[in-house]
């Protein structure tokens, strides 16, 4: 994707991007809605009423039937920032994902039962890849809770079982109410099709989307974390203990630099291998870092600061301080250049510039990504540019990151085998339900 896409506002608000590929004979559409995890009401209710608009309307038959039924595929999902549905269709059949995308717009099932049976899938989902996992959840729903003050940033957006149960067709219709309103959406079309045509296509299916005020969506400013938060948490599952340090990210709005040496310096920790140099001879205090940017792990679709989490498992004997004394121990090695960096960051940038060059290898994530930059960082083609800005960043960017990491106050959760006592110096959570 190298040219510009060309672009059309409705008289509703709604944001269309189009960029043809001829030849490639398919059509992949994205709607992308302003609203994610940090913007709900409850906590899981931007992903449960993905699960329902994903699944059916009210007129039709369930739209994942109508896109199988041309031999298309569909997939959503949830992110801090927004709400994604994509689909991938022959190039004869736009029509078809257009009409889907003003169903799902106008009409969706919100209907008892669908709503039920989607709760149920949520919670499942829940269950199954956080809470029945080992250690599970700790960067994604405790780990935040810790180190952030404001609901936006701390609540656990995958969903709350308990609080899910409260979401019934009438709170989720006033939700998508306030947040599927057309000037807070937008529309990407890439693929196999004459751009004339598609413009009319459009029209004639999207335009008729009654508008509706787009909701306000304030920055939910952090105060600066002054003292360190620690907190214990019992392990039912694994045999080993792991530890999760979180600091707060630079603001990737304000700050573009930092915040992609942060996304560095997370890639370089992972291939810094186990060896902390803090111990003689084989005693080691962790195990491999793993790191993220960004609490789900994608750092380049977030609009402003979020979570830098590493984590790492160790000994049960290990004490927290002792954990965290290895990882700051690296950042400092890192910071001051006792720790090799030139050959390691030379592979990682040309490894990620590959990993985000393959993003845009399929129409789907073309798609996607046109809306993440349009939406999100007001530059449709931000993807494209980012593998030379990663190049372009200077080593000493990193180095500095480490700085701050190294010495700044964190938040760290140790989770170990058995119930663990309440540590005295934990913060206590509050409620991740509703918002406060």
């Amino acid at each position: 994707m190298t040219s510009q896409p060309t672009g059309l506002v409705l008289g509703n608000g709604l944001s269309v991007l189009l960029q043809p590929l001829p030849g490639c004979q398919v059509v992949a559409t994205c709607l992308h809605v302003g609203t994610g995890f940090r913007n709900e009401p409850v906590a899981g209710a931007a992903h449960l009423l993905e699960h329902v608009l994903a699944q059916g309307a009210s007129s039709s038959r369930p739209l994942t039937d109508a896109v199988a039924a041309v031999g298309g595929t569909t997939n959503a999902r949830t992110a801090a920032d927004y709400t994604q549905y994509t689909a991938i269709l022959p190039a004869g059949a736009l029509e078809v994902a257009l009409r889907i995308e003003h169903d799902r717009l106008t009409d969706p099932d919100l209907g008892p039962a669908h709503v039920t049976a989607q709760i149920a899938v949520v919670q499942a989902e829940i269950r199954r890849n956080m809470l029945q996992r080992p250690h599970g959840g700790m960067v994604l729903f405790d780990l935040p809770a810790l180190l952030h003050d404001t609901w936006a940033n701390r609540h656990n957006g995958y969903g709350d079982i308990e609080a899910l149960e409260d979401l019934g067709p009438t709170e989720l219709g006033r939700f998508f109410q306030e947040s599927y309103a057309p000037g807070n959406t937008h529309l990407a079309l890439v693929g196999d099709f004459d751009p004339h045509h598609a413009r009319d296509l459009v029209e004639q299916y999207l335009a008729p989307v009654p508008p509706r005020p787009a909701p306000p969506r304030p920055h939910a400013v952090e105060a600066p974390l002054t003292a360190p938060r620690r907190a214990l948490r019992g392990e039912r599952i694994a045999a080993t203990a792991r530890t999760a340090i979180g600091f707060r990210t630079p603001d990737p709005a304000t700050a573009p630099d930092a915040h992609l040496a942060t996304v560095l310096l997370g890639e370089l920790l992972e291939t810094l291998g186990t060896d902390c140099a803090c111990h003689p001879g084989t005693r080691r205090t962790w195990g491999a870092f793993k790191a993220r940017a960004h609490r789900t792990g994608n750092p380049f679709d977030v609009a402003r600061d979020a979570l830098f989490a590493v984590d790492f498992p160790h000994p049960v004997d290990t004490e927290p301080d002792e954990a965290e004394h290895c990882l700051r121990s690296v950042l400092a090695g890192v910071a001051d250049g006792s720790v090799s960096q030139a050959g390691p960051l030379a592979r990682i940038r040309r490894q990620l510039a590959l990993a985000l060059h393959a993003e845009l290898d399929s129409v789907a994530s073309q798609a996607s990504w046109l809306c993440v930059g349009a939406a999100v960082h007001h530059d449709p083609l931000h993807l494209a540019g980012l593998p030379g800005a990663l190049l372009r960043l200077p080593d000493t960017e990193v180095a500095a990151a480490a700085a701050r990491c190294a010495a700044a106050p964190a938040a760290r959760l140790t989770s170990r085998p058995a119930p663990a006592a309440p540590d005295p110096t934990a913060v206590t959570a509050a409620p991740t339900g509703a918002a406060r």
